[in-house]
């Protein structure tokens, strides 16, 4: 287990300094809700909070050596869990908070994993809650991503996430906090996440990295974990191929339809999620660059991408929803990137 995972990130030491108070002196809300763009570490943060409550010989840190940190490590906490969409499972202090060999207290049907938290596996954290704690400390759910509850997972819920048994905390993370419903945001005390300085963000890349981590930061819009992704795989020169493809629909030397078939069904998503921060990109070069295209089909197009990745969040086939993003793209290109 690395050391680093029981701390939280650089930027977020003053929010760290207030909820571990807040954990030392039992005054920690039983539900919060962290929420804020993607790779700022909310998950990071969310694990080492966690660990710090469950922590038999905490310091400034939860110490990694007790017994309650050693079986956090791996997944085998009977206190921690960590209900997502692909179950009810144990909590590890991992990246992704998952251990191959973790518990698991509950996982849906193969035929029948969705892209949202079932109402079983509301159910299944409700029940194991009600149990007392095994080792007299706390007991804490990390909800991941929470905006995945549906509405029967989310009513499931209420009760006991305004009213928990004693000593239980929930964190819900997510980056869309507007998405869940206001009945589920009340009865959450919100902290917000948002991207941190430019300075301090490249800072920490360049020492996980061992080197210069500038373009993975640019292309992660100042997201230093979604940099660090980007950084340690192929991300960098698929978005590169990605922003030639929607140049080339732009100009009108592609078609729509090949265009939305070249990208990789399993990358889809990913894409609509790429574009949203690309096309801004390119709406603030258009701003600033006048008579270099119009900004307002700029602002259009970044209006039918973020419609797409809303409904690419419920049930709708991202793949349809990229063609039509193409066809329209198709029309609005040329004005948006003007002669060139």
């Amino acid at each position: 287990m690395s050391a680093a995972l029981l701390r939280p990130l650089p930027w977020q030491q003053t929010l760290w300094l207030d909820l571990s108070s807040q954990v030392l002196q039992q005054r920690l809300p039983h539900a919060l809700l962290l929420s804020g763009p993607a790779g700022v570490g909310k998950r990071w943060f969310a694990r080492a909070l966690i660990a710090f409550l469950l922590c038999e010989q905490r310091s400034g840190y939860a110490c990694g050596q007790c017994r309650s940190c050693q079986q956090l490590a791996v997944g085998a906490h009977p206190d921690a869990v960590l209900l997502g969409r692909d179950g009810l499972l144990g909590l590890a202090l991992t990246e992704d908070g998952r251990y191959e060999q973790a518990l698991v207290h509950w996982e849906p049907k193969t035929d029948s994993v969705r892209r949202d938290i079932a109402i079983e596996g509301a159910r299944k954290l409700i029940e194991r809650l009600s149990l007392s704690a095994h080792y007299g400390m706390a007991r804490a759910a990390l909800i991941e991503p929470a905006d995945a509850l549906n509405t029967n997972s989310v009513n499931a819920l209420l009760k006991t996430v305004e009213e928990p048994p004693p000593a239980t905390h929930l964190l819900l993370v997510c980056e869309r906090a507007q998405a869940l419903p206001a009945t589920l945001r009340s009865r959450c005390q919100r902290v917000r996440m948002g991207m941190p300085p430019l300075a301090e963000a490249q800072a920490w890349l360049d020492a996980q990295l061992g080197r210069a981590g500038t373009d993975a930061l640019a292309a992660a819009h100042g997201a230093p974990l979604q940099a660090l992704a980007y950084a340690n795989g192929d991300a960098l020169a698929e978005q590169r191929a990605w922003a030639d493809l929607w140049v080339a629909v732009g100009r009108r030397r592609k078609d729509p339809v090949s265009a939305a078939a070249s990208v990789d069904r399993d990358a889809v998503a990913g894409h609509l999620r790429w574009a949203c921060g690309w096309l801004h990109t390119q709406f603030r070069s258009c701003v600033l660059a006048a008579g270099a295209g119009e900004p307002a089909a700029w602002m259009q197009m970044i209006d039918e991408v973020v419609e797409a990745n809303r409904l690419a969040a419920g049930n709708a086939q991202a793949q349809l929803l990229l063609e039509s993003l193409f066809v329209q793209w198709l029309r609005l290109g040329p004005r948006a990137l003007g002669s060139g």
